[in-house]
Parts: structure tokens; sequence; C-alpha cells
């Protein structure tokens, strides 16, 4: 393949051996070839070729995507200590999105300027997430998502909506429906800087997208509407104090116009208000944010 082919012209992998590690979402065929091309004796994980794996696995669907990925660590040989850290501190279990300085200025500038006349500490500032990735059945219903910002914002919230720029005309029909003041961001953010911006927030109301795993990683209180259609354990954040995750019960099929249409506004509602008593917003909590995923290095 012309990819291993330039792989190992480069001789990225000169000097000592190079482990390819295959977690689950890299199956394809293409990438363990790669690793084989590329010369890498040692070759773990999830593949759609087992016979090419020194040590291929398969998916435990017992497990979340995290707890099956850490055992390519088992293959390894490493995953006494690793387990015994673990069970010591399962916060080493959450993901993490580092950002710089210069990240935390843009996000605080965007959240300044959707908002220029009150400071940061005068509201809470909720973020939603309307749109999901498009691939599979994951949105609500506008009419939901309306009544729901429209008593966020009655409890003296700021909103404001992320996403991608291709997301944007979704996230005007909800504001236009809804009524809503706050502004829209989509498409204005790197990756660190969306990060930055979460853990300048007080909540989070989103989707099962990548926006979540970011406010995840952020350790943002959030509200999570999530599908029915695919096993909770495999991506969501279950088990975390400051996550409430709303979803129907399991289910095997995808009707033609299912959105999301087990959650309803009232308990999405009193999830949110719950969540906003247990864990009010201060500027305490956002400033122990940004420093846990401050970067040190020079940007």
């Amino acid at each position: 393949m012309p990819a291993g082919r330039a792989l190992r012209r480069a001789d990225v992998f000169a000097g000592e051996p190079c482990a390819v590690l295959l977690t689950t979402g890299n199956e394809r065929s293409r990438i363990i070839i790669s690793a084989l091309l590329s010369g890498s004796p040692t070759r773990v994980g999830f593949t759609l070729l087992p016979g090419l794996a020194v040590a291929p696995l398969r998916f435990d669907p017992r497990l979340s995507q995290i707890a099956n990925n850490l055992r390519i660590v088992e293959s390894l040989g490493h995953a006494p200590a690793l387990l015994q850290q673990l069970q010591s501190n399962p916060a080493l279990l959450e993901p993490a999105v580092y950002f710089t300085a210069g990240d935390v200025e843009a996000a605080r500038s965007l959240l300044l300027k959707s908002n220029p006349e009150a400071s940061l500490q005068s509201r809470p500032v909720t973020a939603f997430v309307l749109q999901g990735s498009g691939g599979q059945r994951t949105g609500w219903h506008d009419d939901r998502f309306a009544q729901l910002i429209r008593h966020v914002e009655s409890l003296g919230h700021r909103s404001i909506f992320l996403g991608t720029a291709s997301d944007a005309p979704t996230i005007d029909r909800i504001r236009s429906l809804s009524g809503s003041t706050g502004q829209s961001l989509a498409g204005l953010t790197t990756i660190p800087q969306l990060a930055a911006l979460l853990c300048l927030c007080d909540f989070l109301i989103t989707l099962d997208t990548g926006t979540m795993h970011l406010g995840r990683a952020a350790g943002l209180p959030m509200v999570v509407l999530a599908p029915s259609w695919q096993r909770a354990i495999e991506w969501l954040p279950l088990g975390l104090p400051n996550v409430r995750i709303l979803r129907g019960e399991d289910r095997e099929d995808i009707p033609p116009d299912y959105q999301l249409d087990e959650i309803s506004v009232d308990a999405t509602i009193a999830a949110f208000d719950e969540l906003t008593r247990v864990l009010p917003p201060s500027q305490e909590q956002r400033q122990q944010r940004i420093n846990r995923l401050l970067s040190t290095r020079r940007a």
C-alpha cells in the first residue's frame, strides 16, 4: 500500500521497535495492513484481519469503549500496575482535552462578545448543542428544544449555541422558534478553544455527540439527551455526579422519523433544575476546570 511504503521510506519506526495499538473504531483493514508494511513487530488490538495482529482482540459488548481499549494495555503486560492506579483514582479513566492560555483568552473573548453588556460572572452561562453529526439519528424535536431553551433563559441564564459551521442553519431555526436572545458560536472555535469555552460555562445541555465528550473532559455539569438504540455503556458518561443522562429503554430498531421521542420536555427540565440545585454555578468551579486542563507549554 502507498501509506505503508511511505512509512517505511520515512523510517519513522527506526530505533526501538514500535507497537501499533488498534483501538475500537480503528478496525479497518487498511490500518493493520499499513502497520504490517511499516515493519511494526507489535500489532495489538481490534481489527477485521486478526491474522495480521500479534494479539488480536474481540470487542466485548459487556464493557464500555474505554474498558475495551484498556484490554490492549493488558495484552502488553502492563495491566497490574494500571489497574491498581485506576482502582485508587477512577478519574484517570476520564478523557482530557488540554488547551493553552491563548485558547482560554479566545474563548473568553467569544463569551464576552456574545453578551457585551454583562460580565462573565453576572449570569450563569448554559451552552446548548442542538445538532448531532448527521450520520445517525440522534436529533431531538425542534419544538421541545425551544421549550427547554425558554425555560433555561427564564431562570436568568445566558444561552450560547455550539456546533460546527454546518450546524448554523439548525441553530438559527431553533433559536428563532424559541425566541432566544442567546448567540450562536458555531464554527468559531478550534477544538482546544471549544474545550476552554466549556470550562468557562456553567452547564451544558447536549445531544450525544462530539461536544458532549468535550464537556465530559471539562467536567462540566451537563444534561445529555441520548438515543435508546445505542447501548448506554458504549459511549455515555455513566455514573458521573455532574451528568444527568436522559434516554428511553433499549431498542434494536431505528424508526425512519425517530427524534429521541422517549425524552419529554418535562423530564429534561426536571433534570436540569435538579442539576442546578446540586451543582450551582460559581466562578471558583470555572477556574478549577480551567486550571486542571491548562497546558504549561507555550502556544
